[in-house]
């Protein structure tokens, strides 16, 4: 099981090191209200929700950082579909998955600390990790 987490401007997952969890930033998550609420459509924000994560397309589809206001995308009634990724839970952990490029999952590989990147390919668990844990923080 990873953790998502903000470090040094680079969006990384890490595991949980003697019980406690990598220090990092935290991520600001509100729902997209203009999509399908059943679908669990969530946007994710960094950097107090100054900025949010995207997806944008070079040859494939990439995770980019953009200074985007979280909360003005939550009050927008524009769909904003390259911040949004619908939350699939899967027990404790949840995937996200791409609402504007269907069948795009954020994942990282199994070695320490690495980027948060995407992957077409969410069954291949040898190579990549789908799979993460969000804690609620209130």
């Amino acid at each position: 099981m990873k953790f998502i987490y903000v470090q040094n401007d680079q969006l990384l997952a890490g595991r949980v090191q003697a019980g406690k969890v990598i220090d990092g930033e935290e991520i600001n998550v509100v729902p997209n209200r203009s999509l399908d609420a059943n679908q669990s459509p969530i946007i994710l924000g960094i950097e107090r929700g100054s900025q949010c994560l995207s997806v944008g397309m070079a040859q494939q589809p990439i995770l980019q950082i953009e200074h985007k206001n979280i909360m003005d995308l939550y009050r927008s009634k524009e769909e904003s579909k390259n911040f949004t990724f619908y939350m699939h839970d899967t027990g404790l952990t949840s995937r996200l998955e791409s609402a504007i490029y269907p069948g795009w999952f954020l994942c990282t590989l199994h070695q320490e600390n690495q980027p948060v990147t995407l992957t077409n390919h969410p069954e291949n668990s040898e190579s990549v990790i789908v799979d993460f844990y969000f804690k609620r923080c209130v």
